[in-house]
């Protein structure tokens, strides 16, 4: 007997949301005491010319929480439309 196993390799999405505002970014260059810069770089930050993974990282470099909410609201396991890999392997048994 030969024992052949099926995988199908699905690639998903999960996508979380959080609101970073000018608080919450002063909080995480707290290190630096110009509010003015502070201020710039916030502005820099809406307009998209900061780095957002360096304010991630910043954050939780400073133990900073962000509060991340789920924004997809469909069923990972449902929500298989096709579109994947499938592989087949022979275990012997």
């Amino acid at each position: 007997m030969v024992m052949v196993v099926k995988s199908e390799w699905h690639q998903v999405e999960k996508r979380l949301g959080a609101e970073i505002d000018r608080d919450l970014f002063g909080e995480i260059y707290s290190d630096i005491e110009d509010e003015a810069e502070i201020d710039l770089m916030y502005l820099q930050f809406e307009a998209g010319q900061l780095d957002v993974g360096e304010v991630i990282d910043k954050a939780w470099d400073e133990d900073i929480d962000i509060d991340w909410d789920w924004l997809d609201e469909d069923d990972w396991w449902t929500d298989r439309k096709g579109g994947y890999e499938v592989t087949y392997e022979v275990v012997k048994g």
